[in-house]
Order: C-alpha cells, then structure tokens, then sequence
C-alpha cells in the first residue's frame, strides 16, 4: 500500500492526471510502484525504515550523470514527505540485452573508469545495501579498501560473532599482504554495488545504471563485483578491456575485491554467507 501522504504529493506532481498505480520488485529495501500520468510512464520507490538511503541514491545517479558517460534514469522528483523518503523517476522498460548492447555497456563502464578523479572515497557517507557505508576521503588505495571497505564489516560481523579469533586474525594477515598483492592503482568514479539487477538494457538498447552505492575507488572492484553473482555477457568484458584494458593478473584479485560485498550479504543475511568469505579470504592467507 502506498501512504495517503505519499499519494498526495505524486498527484499534485503531475497535476492529478495519474492512472494507477501497480507494484513492481524494489529490492529488498524500498517499497516500489509504477504508475500513470497521461501517456508517461512514471517509477516510484520510497523507504520510511533506513534513514537518508534514498537521498544517498540520488546523490549517486546524479554524479554518473554529470560525467555523461552512461546513461542514468532522470530523477523527476525527491521528497522528503514526513517520515518517508521518495523519489520519482522515468519507468524504463526493458529490452533485449543483444551483443551490440552488451558492447555499449562495457565501452561507457569503462568510459566513466577512465575519467580521473582525486581520491579514494566520497564527499559523504552513503549505503552499501542497507547497511551505513564509510567513505572518508583517502590517497592510498590499500588504506581506503582496508579502513573504509573491510574492517567496519568485519568489526560489524565480529559484533555478530559470526567469526572466532583464528578468523579475525587471518584478516590482519591479509592485511599485511595487500600491497604486495594489489598493483599501482588511481581512483575512479565507480557504481559500488554492480550486480545485474543494477543496471539496466531499454528497448532500444541503451544501458542504465541504477540504485548506485557511488564513490571513487579502484576500477577493479566495480568489475570484481560482476563476477560475484554472473549475469554479465562476454561481449560486456571484452568491449571494456579494449576500451580501458585491464592490469594484469585481474581475474586473480576477483576473490579479495569481493570479500567486502560477502561480507555486507554476510552481516545483512547471516551466516549462510560466512564460508563463501573465507573460501576468498583463504585464497590469499592460510
């Protein structure tokens, strides 16, 4: 159901020429809708239970697209309506995610990658699904992905003693390590939660990015997380490798970029993820 609230403000938004409205899958977080307003077709999501998420979204669609890169849904409306959240945007229907679309996507991925940017982090802090997401503005690559990235999970994790001691102090190993395991590395603008039900192919196919997790951060963990749950073409790897090649030896840090979202599945969902973090965790230290 949608608040009265709610339905007040998205009526007085398109002058009350609305038809409807039909509930669509949100994810897990926010409440989502589709509806009407004349001939337009409109996407509405809001979210009364985690505070500043959406504001966090908007936020992160609005700086893709200023680098007018990739494309992003136009943000039509943001409101704050008393205890609630809300954002309106353009209902995109989905298309045939062909070859030459697959191409498209990996070519302005790697577009948005290559545009530089000054530091590891973000202006603020934002969301990594539910979960508050720390993004304190850093030079180094390893200092930012231990102290921004890992150790607040772990010490989330640790909180829920989903680890014992032998496991927490693997992590300090690792730790250890990571300079010698990651290369020279620059920042980039990154999505930050690049699953395949975050982005989107339309009807003349043309790829979106959406619910983006933004900030800047080593390329490699945006296409780290494609591989976490697949769904991603081959045609999509190898436009962005031509576009942007990769640093060598990539497909063997896949494992420790994606500790960080295992463990945000592990501290939103439980222990049904531990062992698929310390199986990546184990394939650097023992």
């Amino acid at each position: 159901m949608i608040p009265e609230v709610i339905k007040q403000f998205v009526y007085s938004l398109h002058n009350h020429k609305i038809s409807g409205f039909s509930s669509v899958p949100g994810g897990s977080i926010n409440n989502a809708f589709r509806y009407y307003a004349g001939k337009e077709e409109f996407f509405l999501k809001f979210n009364q239970e985690v505070e500043g998420i959406i504001e966090k979204e908007v936020d992160g669609l609005k700086a893709i697209s200023k680098l007018n890169c990739i494309s992003t849904p136009k943000v039509i409306a943001f409101q704050k309506v008393e205890s609630y959240e809300l954002l309106v945007l353009p209902f995109i229907k989905e298309g045939i995610k062909t070859s030459r679309a697959w191409e498209a996507f990996g070519e302005q991925l790697a577009e948005m990658h290559s545009v530089p940017v000054p530091y590891y982090g973000w202006h603020q802090n934002n969301f990594i699904g539910s979960l508050p997401q720390s993004n304190e503005q850093t030079d180094n690559f390893p200092s930012f992905f231990i102290n921004q990235r890992l150790r607040p999970q772990i010490q989330l994790a640790h909180q829920n003693t989903y680890f014992s001691s032998k496991q927490l102090n693997l992590f300090d190993v690792l730790f250890q390590k990571l300079p010698e395991i990651l290369p020279d590395t620059k920042p980039s603008l990154v999505h930050g939660d690049l699953w395949s039900g975050n982005f989107m192919i339309d009807e003349v196919g043309i790829p979106y990015l959406i619910d983006p997790s933004i900030h800047y951060n080593y390329r490699e963990s945006d296409l780290a997380f494609t591989y976490l749950f697949g769904g991603f073409d081959s045609k999509f790897y190898e436009a962005y490798n031509q576009h942007f090649p990769l640093e060598a030896g990539f497909a063997e840090r896949i494992p420790l970029y994606n500790i960080y979202p295992l463990l945000v599945h592990l501290n939103i969902f439980g222990t049904g993820y531990l062992g698929s973090v310390m199986n990546n965790l184990y394939q650097y230290v023992r």
